[in-house]
């Protein structure tokens, strides 16, 4: 950490504490009288600390019975942002290290030294669960000394009000009626059963001072673990983890808590007791006393609730049977935190799974009924008869569809159309350029000029021979002229039919050549739609010429319309990857909205059939056509 290259001013922090020591430690004793929680009581104690070191900033971090406290102090006129950073820095080394540490800082100028402290928050064992760091403004290196150890024996103390509160707590009597309450109101704080099933874990392994503490919900005989304390997942893999579900089903099979090793009893007569589950567990983990306690609700097991302790702390019935007359209210707590956070899928699970059982554990006459509601039943689908429809994928189709193509080889000059334009019959769709044909036009019918000159000359002459010459040329110019008025009326392409333009945008095909036949245009008429319906072959059989139905389209899925079969084609044609029939169906009444190309599913009452056959015909073609029965 690199000393602060400013400071604010600290003249009130600069005075020395306002408290002295016995008061700071009257107060925290009362503190431990009056508080209600551990976490108040410690956030309490190290305010009444930060208080009477007159420090600016201080900041506090305790791992105290499964629950992580922590908070922090500012006082005076100075930021707390500056000291922050630096001190929560300071905290987080104090914490990976053993006992108390200090750091002493001088500011560029030299006029004010701080230091910053740190003391260890110990629990009953002797170990460190948390540290308190704070700043304070000391003279010289002998101040630094005096001000550690005070921090150090006010951390003592603290760490010895914290562990009296939880001696206090636990040997306060809490009533028979309350226990439940109180399970039942600590499992309303939790997200989930695995949330429940970590704090008790946890709390346990902190009262006992226990090396591993492990609960499992019994599950149809079965245990899963929920959660094993010290660890944040359950590896179920994990050898040690099967281990220790084993001992746990032994513990679910024996239907009371085993213990191992016992105070009394020889080795022979746990094995023979059903312990041998219990002792693989205790010689895997090195000789550690192992126990294990099932938790009911009523006369059903619930959870498993399993313990190591040192070997030179081994357990004691007494101990066992305290522990379970206090955690195995948290039993119907863990059952309701767990159906509280079911799913849908998982609700809709349970109501299936557990409802035929609610129904016949209900009163005889209720039985009866049940029977003869599940004799009715299957006499129904035995003798009974309902309407059998067939559900098959369609596409709508144009009833005519027409083709424009070019009529001769030529210049594409306009296009008036495109694709989904509506058009009606004889509407210009587009025009060839016929420049060329007007001007062969004009050169014929100068040609027809001069033979009728002929033909006059030569009737002037009374020459038949070359009136007759003259007449045939004449005939022939007209039929050319005729031939190229036609070209030039076949250049302006015109629409068929009334309909929608399915195909042909040429506007980027404008004086470009078109040849004789290529398509230009592709016309559907849309006042009359019919369906292709595509029936597997399984279901040909069922369908028949003149069957009625429905069909709803994607695209309005809301709106029904009656159909008719009219054709049924005769051979199988392949669609996506299956083979099928190609019914057609025409639309009884108006089809509006809809487009060729549109798909949609098309629902085929075929008449009544057995409901049991309804039911198992396709299983039972599929046992024919597998096993050939």
């Amino acid at each position: 950490m690199q000393p602060p290259t400013s400071t604010p001013s600290l003249k009130s922090e600069s005075a020395p504490p306002g408290t002295t020591t016995a008061d700071l430690f009257a107060e925290i004793v009362e503190l431990t009288r009056r508080a209600s929680s551990s976490h108040g009581l410690l956030t309490g104690a190290f305010r009444a600390v930060a208080r009477a070191f007159a420090s600016p900033y201080a900041a506090l971090y305790v791992r105290h019975a499964s629950e992580v406290i922590q908070d922090d102090w500012h006082t005076g006129p100075t930021d707390p942002a500056f000291w922050k950073p630096d001190l929560q820095a300071f905290l987080t080394d104090a914490l990976t290290a053993e006992g108390a540490r200090a750091k002493r800082l001088v500011t560029r100028r030299g006029r004010i030294k701080v230091a910053f402290l740190s003391a260890p928050i110990l629990d009953a064992g002797g170990a460190e669960i948390g540290a308190i760091a704070l700043v304070s403004v000391v003279d010289d290196e002998s101040e630094v000394v005096r001000r550690l150890a005070s921090l150090e024996a006010a951390a003592q103390v603290v760490s010895h009000a914290a562990e009296m509160h939880v001696r206090n707590v636990e040997a306060a009597p809490v009533p028979k009626h309350a226990a439940p309450s109180l399970a039942m109101a600590r499992a309303a704080k939790v997200r989930s059963p695995v949330e429940l099933a970590f704090s008790i874990t946890n709390s346990v392994r902190n009262k006992l001072s226990c090396e591993q503490v492990a609960l499992g919900r019994v599950n149809r005989r079965r245990v899963r673990i929920l959660s094993i304390s010290g660890l944040d997942l359950v590896p179920r893999s994990s050898p040690s983890v099967r281990r220790l579900r084993a001992a746990m089903e032994e513990c679910l099979d024996a239907e009371t808590p085993l213990i191992y090793p016992q105070e009394t009893a020889d080795t022979a007569d746990q094995v023979n007791a059903g312990y041998r589950l219990h002792m693989q567990w205790h010689a895997a983990a090195k000789g550690d006393a192992v126990a294990s306690i099932p938790l009911y609700d009523g006369d059903e097991p619930i959870a498993i609730l399993s313990l190591r302790r040192r070997a030179d702390q081994p357990f004691t019935r007494e101990e066992i049977d305290e522990l379970r007359a206090r955690i195995e209210p948290y039993a119907p707590a863990l059952c309701l935190a767990e159906r509280a956070a079911r799913g849908l899928l998982r609700h809709v699970y349970d109501a299936v799974c557990t409802g035929p059982g609610q129904l016949l554990r209900t009163t005889p006459f209720k039985t009866i009924g049940l029977a003869v509601l599940v004799a009715a039943v299957l006499a129904y689908m035995a003798f009974g008869t309902r309407d059998f429809s067939l559900t098959v994928p369609c596409t709508v189709t144009a009833a005519q569809t027409r083709h424009v193509a070019a009529p001769w080889h030529g210049t594409l000059a306009t296009t008036t159309v495109i694709e989904g334009d509506r058009v009606q019959k004889g509407q210009v769709l587009a025009e060839l350029d016929h420049a060329e044909l007007d001007l062969q036009r004009s050169e014929l019918q100068a040609q027809l000029a001069v033979l009728e000159r002929e033909a006059d000359r030569a009737r002037a002459a009374r020459s038949a021979v070359d009136l007759k010459l003259a007449q045939a040329n004449q005939k022939l110019i007209r039929v050319r002229l005729a031939s190229l008025d036609l070209r030039v009326e076949q250049g302006t392409i015109r629409a068929p039919i009334d309909g929608v333009v399915v195909y042909g945008d040429l506007r980027h095909r404008i004086g470009s050549v078109v040849e004789r036949g290529e398509p230009l245009f592709q016309l559907a008429s849309v006042d009359r739609c019919v369906l292709d319906l595509f029936v597997p072959e399984a279901d040909l059989d069922e369908l028949a010429i003149g069957l009625r139905g429905f069909v709803a389209t994607h695209a309005r899925p809301e709106r029904t319309r009656p159909i008719r079969i009219t054709r049924i084609r005769p051979a199988a044609e392949v669609a996506d990857a299956s083979n099928v029939f190609i019914a057609e169906a025409e639309v009884e009444g108006p089809f509006d909205g809809t487009r060729p190309g549109m798909e949609g599913v098309a629902r085929i009452h075929v008449g009544r059939r057995r409901v049991w056959w309804i039911l198992t015909h396709r299983a039972i073609d599929y046992l024919r056509l597998t096993f050939w029965l």
